[in-house]
């Protein structure tokens, strides 16, 4: 994996390329806040039904609907190339899971969800009370990542309930100085183990330090970044292994896949 300064390690930028992601910028600014501003009457009608895994499932239906636009805008102005491979199986499973994706850049969940579909993603506490991410996270039945506790429970409680989950093992987004990817929290073994749920990895590979720890998101790339998103082959944790046991079984999957920063094909 690549440490270098983002300075360093690609060609300068040209005008018409400046420009285009520059423009690419400000649509996808203006389609964000339009569509947080349009998921308030949606919101108000979902929060109104009963049945919380309804709400959840018509919330996070739109938030896929949200992010594959995004994802559009993306690839159309050249920002972004994706390739999935691997998904349709998801569409062939039933039951409840646990997607764990690693995480290079800031812009993961967004393509995990527009390709994967409905799951409640665990999120940083201070996202959730984005005004662009709060409302339609809220309605998606999103789960803050503390107190800790209540994390577990609610994943616990969404998982035995056949619902699935989003939940980034490494915490944050990976550090450099960690390599491939970062320590792996417990609290994913702790879900493993007591739902019973396989954990299924998401291998995101990536082109370009774009949005990676410690670049600013003023920041342009410097060239067309190049995203694989595959899945693994799912995990289970026994009820007897050890938490660091199973953490190391994963962490293994990641490494072995060539995670995190890689060179365009």
């Amino acid at each position: 994996m690549t440490t270098q300064n983002a300075s360093e390690d690609s060609p300068r930028l040209t005008l018409s390329c400046r420009l285009r992601f520059a423009t690419a910028g400000l649509v996808l600014l203006i389609y964000w806040s339009a569509c947080a501003f349009c998921l308030l009457p949606l919101a108000g009608a979902v929060f109104h039904l009963r049945q919380q895994p309804r709400r959840r499932e018509l919330g996070q239906s739109a938030l896929n609907l949200m992010f594959r636009g995004v994802a559009g805008i993306l690839r159309s102005f050249g920002v972004v190339e994706v390739s999935y491979e691997g998904f349709d199986q998801l569409k062939l499973q039933t039951g409840p899971l646990i997607l764990a994706p690693n995480h290079p850049a800031l812009w993961d969940a967004v393509f995990v969800i527009a390709e994967a579909g409905r799951a409640s993603c665990v999120l940083k506490a201070s996202l959730m009370h984005n005004p662009l991410l709060v409302v339609g996270s809220s309605m998606a039945g999103f789960v803050k990542n503390e107190p800790l506790h209540r994390m577990l429970k609610t994943c616990l409680e969404r998982l035995r309930g056949g619902e699935r989950v989003l939940f980034f093992p490494e915490g944050t987004r990976t550090r450099p100085e960690h390599g491939a990817v970062n320590p792996l929290t417990g609290s994913l073994a702790v879900l493993a183990r007591q739902s019973r749920a396989p954990v299924v990895p998401v291998i995101i590979r990536t082109s370009s330090r774009y949005l990676s720890k410690g670049w600013p998101i003023w920041r342009l790339p410097r060239e067309t970044v190049h995203l694989r998103l595959s899945l693994g082959q799912p995990l289970t944790c026994g009820p007897e292994e050890e938490t660091a046991d199973f953490l190391e079984r994963l962490r293994a999957v990641y490494v072995a896949a060539g995670c995190g920063e890689t060179p365009a094909a």
